[in-house]
């Protein structure tokens, strides 16, 4: 019975970390969801709708990606990480007001956690898409060889 337990604290709480993944990641899998109900509706097989909808979350997030580390106007830029920030705080909001909602009931103290969870997962959001810079994190790169006086 105690193996149950432990397993079933370890299942949910594997649950709310995928939750929270894929909160931060909300406009991607959107798009693959979206994508995915648009191909079941038009009579393709299941396996093409799954990895219609896969093949179509991993395009969306690598352009953006690749966009916001290759474009440089600081306004282009804010308008990416709003369009991956934004959807990605929506569904945290709503993804902390669910389970919390499970332990206190509406008011004033679940409003604000769930504020509270919208803010941090729009933020993880952000540094998530922000943090691809094509290169690896701890690499050093030279400096440019220094000319030769004559």
């Amino acid at each position: 019975m105690t193996i149950f337990l432990v397993l079933g604290l370890f299942a949910g709480l594997y649950l709310l970390w995928l939750l929270f993944n894929l909160a931060a990641y909300a406009l991607p899998v959107a798009a693959g969801i979206s994508l995915a109900f648009w191909m079941r509706d038009h009579d393709y097989g299941y396996s093409a709708v799954i990895l219609g909808g896969f093949a179509a979350s991993i395009a969306e997030l690598a352009i953006g990606q690749l966009l916001f580390a290759v474009i440089r106007s600081p306004i282009v830029r804010l308008a990416i990480a709003l369009l991956f920030a934004i959807p990605a705080g929506v569904a945290g909001y709503h993804a902390v007001q669910g389970v919390i909602r499970l332990a206190i009931g509406p008011g004033m103290m679940l409003s604000t956690l769930s504020w509270i969870g919208a803010v941090t997962i729009a933020a993880t959001a952000w540094t998530r898409l922000a943090s691809f810079d094509g290169s690896e994190p701890g690499q050093v790169t030279a400096a440019p060889p220094a000319k030769a006086t004559q």
